[in-house]
């Protein structure tokens, strides 16, 4: 356990202790009883809350973040009720049923159990695209590292040709998609083949081929303009 984690279990049993200390000089009635157990949850479900930031990753941080955000307004409608209703009952003005109570706190929670489900859903949708962009940009991150490669291998007046290829890889898109996969994969090919004649240090092959690759990347971005 972290010290982090120690000082959220040690505000937890302080948010519990203090609705516990006014209950016990209280009259018991069932107003206060009903709003005391409602307290009790409400400070365990905010430590818990906090203790699951302390123990998510970097890419759940952001949404766990807001789980305890989404909680505030929560807790703030949980304590002024049980504040009102409980001042209410004892000093006789006026007496709610309990299960009249009750049945507002669960509604009140389950209106923010619904924010925070609304939340997780967020976040998984959130990953889900991210997923996809990391798929569909990997391959194109694979060519423009082939390319780097071949750059720093290339001299002379082949190195002229190499970097052309290298920034028009660079500078391109690297979102790809279906309806390009066929163009990127020749491109692939031809970078491999581009990386052979540098090696063989064929200067007009290279220079030939840098073209062709040039032409087919302006082609790709032409088709993802497109379908954008």
């Amino acid at each position: 356990m972290t010290n982090h984690q120690t000082r959220i279990l040690a505000g937890t049993l302080v948010g519990m202790a203090i609705p516990t200390a006014i209950y016990l000089v209280l009259p018991k009635t069932s107003i206060v009883h009903t709003a005391y157990v409602f307290l009790l949850f409400s400070a365990i479900l905010a430590g818990a809350s906090l203790w699951r930031i302390s123990t998510c990753t970097r890419q759940d941080y952001l949404t766990n973040l807001a789980f305890p955000l989404a909680l505030k307004q929560y807790l703030s409608a949980t304590i002024s009720l049980a504040v009102i209703f409980t001042l209410l009952d004892l000093l006789g003005t006026w007496s709610m049923g309990w299960t009249w109570y009750a049945a507002l706190q669960v509604i009140l929670l389950c209106f923010t159990a619904w924010r925070l489900l609304s939340i997780g859903a967020g976040q998984e949708e959130i990953n889900r695209v991210g997923e996809n962009v990391k798929a569909q940009v990997t391959s194109w991150k694979m060519i423009q590292a082939d390319a780097n490669a071949i750059l720093l291998s290339s001299t002379g007046d082949l190195r002229k040709d190499v970097a052309a290829v290298h920034d028009a890889i660079r500078y391109a898109d690297p979102m790809s998609k279906p309806e390009v996969a066929s163009i990127d994969a020749t491109i692939s090919r031809d970078v491999t083949d581009l990386k052979g004649l540098v090696q063989a240090g064929k200067a007009d092959e290279v220079h030939v081929l840098s073209l062709q690759i040039q032409n087919r990347i302006q082609d790709r971005a032409n088709r993802l303009k497109v379908l954008k």
